[in-house]
């Protein structure tokens, strides 16, 4: 697996409010995308950048997407993202109860309430 940072500046102005409705605007690009497991975004407000941080299947269908995406994003943003690739040999996921290990499944336990949706959203 590979975990990939997109780094890119916030607009002068940019409010979080702003920034959630847009991202929210670019989330069917990114559904069932070819080997994307995972993307989050992270904004750095003291700092003046915006993060996407991406688990993708392999470096392959990262690169075809980010072929695809840089354009798109340096249109939205005024200049190109900076994009950083992480070979990503182990994920620990305690929302879903999972250790991955090169994309597989090793070992299964009991989900934790501090996932992103706590123990109420599999109730």
């Amino acid at each position: 697996m590979i975990t990939v940072f997109s780094k890119f500046p916030l607009r002068s102005g940019l409010d979080r409010g702003t920034a959630v409705a847009e991202v929210l605007e670019t989330v069917g690009w990114y559904r069932r995308r070819p080997g994307c497991i995972r993307k989050y975004i992270a904004l750095n407000w003291d700092e003046g950048y915006g993060y996407g941080v991406y688990l993708w299947r392999s470096r392959a269908e990262a690169e075809a997407f980010y072929a695809e995406a840089v354009p798109v994003i340096e249109a939205q943003v005024g200049r190109r993202p900076d994009i950083t690739y992480f070979d990503t040999p182990v994920v620990l996921d305690n929302a879903d109860g999972v250790v991955v290990v090169d994309g597989q499944v090793v070992e299964r336990f009991e989900p934790s309430a501090a996932g992103p949706h706590g123990a109420s959203a599999r109730a």
